[in-house]
């Protein structure tokens, strides 16, 4: 019996999280209501609020599953670079959801959450390590991170895409590189 509920809420919340992505391809997630989203799912409101508080708390399931999925794929990788890559990968054969996420994205720690996976940190910091204090860490983390997630967004916005293999590259020689 319980895999039967277990069942009905994965449909339920894949139907939700469907009617998201459509309705997102047409307009902002400000624009989009909570009646709008539970009629293009073919659910009703109090289904819907079982689940989610609102529709940034459905959105925020979405950026958790993609952070996981990558989290998943990442396990064991031992090269940061060969990381970059597995994560260009990623976004690029789930690229309708990439897009969606990275360009509706209205959580400020997503860019964050997505490119400080320990890896990547170790990486940049292994390279920089006796050179930076903490607080010029943090300034380079921020650099980091936020323009990794400005080229991905660049480069999943193109109809033709470099191979992720180049943009892994080249995000790695920017982060990799000694600073003077």
């Amino acid at each position: 019996m319980a895999e039967r509920v277990n069942q009905r809420i994965m449909l339920t919340k894949r139907l939700l999280s469907d009617a998201m992505v459509n309705m997102l391809k047409e307009t902002s997630i400000h624009k989009i209501s909570i009646r709008d989203l539970c009629e293009r799912a073919g659910l009703n409101r109090s289904t819907f609020y079982r689940y989610y508080s609102s529709q940034f708390d459905l959105l925020q399931e979405m950026e958790d599953d993609m952070i996981r999925c990558l989290l998943e794929i990442l396990q064991g990788e031992t090269d940061g670079v060969q990381c970059l890559c597995r994560v260009c990968q990623y976004l690029e054969e789930h690229l309708e959801m990439a897009r969606l996420l990275i360009n509706n994205n209205v959580d400020p720690s997503f860019p964050e959450r997505l490119f400080s996976l320990p890896l990547v940190q170790q990486s940049v910091f292994r390279s920089q390590e006796p050179r930076l204090s903490d607080t010029e860490r943090d300034y380079v983390s921020c650099l980091v991170i936020n323009g990794s997630f400005a080229v991905i967004r660049q480069w999943l916005n193109k109809d033709t895409r470099e191979p992720p293999e180049l943009i892994a590259s080249l995000i790695s020689r920017a982060v990799l590189s000694p600073m003077v």
